[in-house]
């Protein structure tokens, strides 16, 4: 158990760091990081499907500022993926606890690396003013570190002293509650797409909307096909306005002359 806590800390840790080191290549995402720990538990499906809802379920989810309010879904998804794989319980239950997990991960990160990293910065600020380059370096990746350390330490503990308590929980919570979370839990993509019409939704792009709807309503396409179409009517979109651009040029070239 401690060598599993130890694997799955390590990936949460390296996800964490992700922005900071490679480059924003959305190792962070819960669909990432839950499929590399199901990958190193032995249960690819598992951590696919599970990192698949909880992307669902934060894509209006983000961060402004200091990520005020913003859950820990990269903690939270390493974690939630671990104790269903560990324990045996289906994603639906898991799901249901990723944001309550990632909340409390957010909570922990107030208190402990983002504080500490503020107080990295303004050291380095103060380095960089005084033409300290050494101590500026030192900065970045002590800043690095706890961005590291402190998600992975968690992960560790969480793995160890919460896979025992998530597991008696299971056993001890009656059949008709656990069933009745896995229900909500199936409502947890469908507020994660709401979040996100509420950023992005216009009228304008509101008949795009009842196409889907109604290519699954109504004539039971799959979400593949849903998408089929949609990548068919973007590329008309594109197409239609490349034209009317051309057109534009055109028209220019013959004033021109």
């Amino acid at each position: 158990m401690i060598f599993q806590a130890f694997i799955v800390a390590l990936i949460a840790g390296i996800c964490k760091i992700d922005p900071r080191v490679f480059g924003m290549t959305m190792l962070d995402r819960p669909l990432v990081v839950s499929t590399l720990v199901g990958l190193a538990l032995g249960d690819v499906q598992t951590g696919l499907t599970l990192g698949a809802q909880m992307e669902l379920l934060s894509l209006g989810l983000m961060g402004i500022g200091a990520h005020s309010g913003m859950p820990e879904i990269t903690v939270g998804g390493a974690l939630c993926s671990a104790f269903a794989i560990t324990t045996g319980t289906g994603a639906d239950m898991a799901l249901a606890l990723t944001l309550p997990i990632s909340t409390f991960a957010s909570s922990v990160g107030y208190i402990s690396w983002i504080p500490l990293n503020h107080l990295v910065s303004e050291r380095a600020l103060k380095a960089a003013h005084a033409g300290d380059d050494k101590a500026v370096d030192r900065c970045q990746w002590l800043g690095l570190f706890n961005y590291f350390f402190f998600p992975f330490l968690l992960t560790f503990v969480g793995m160890l002293a919460g896979a025992p308590v998530f597991e008696w929980l299971l056993n001890v919570i009656p059949t008709w509650v656990t069933e009745g979370v896995s229900v909500a839990s199936n409502m947890l993509p469908a507020l994660g797409f709401a979040l996100l019409m509420k950023l992005t939704f216009t009228w304008g792009m509101s008949p795009y909307l009842f196409v889907g709807f109604v290519a699954t309503a109504f004539l039971g396409m799959s979400n593949v096909g849903v998408a089929f179409i949609g990548v068919i009517i973007a590329m008309i979109i594109f197409m239609s306005q490349k034209s009317k651009s051309d057109q534009k040029e055109a028209e220019l070239d013959d004033n021109e002359i």
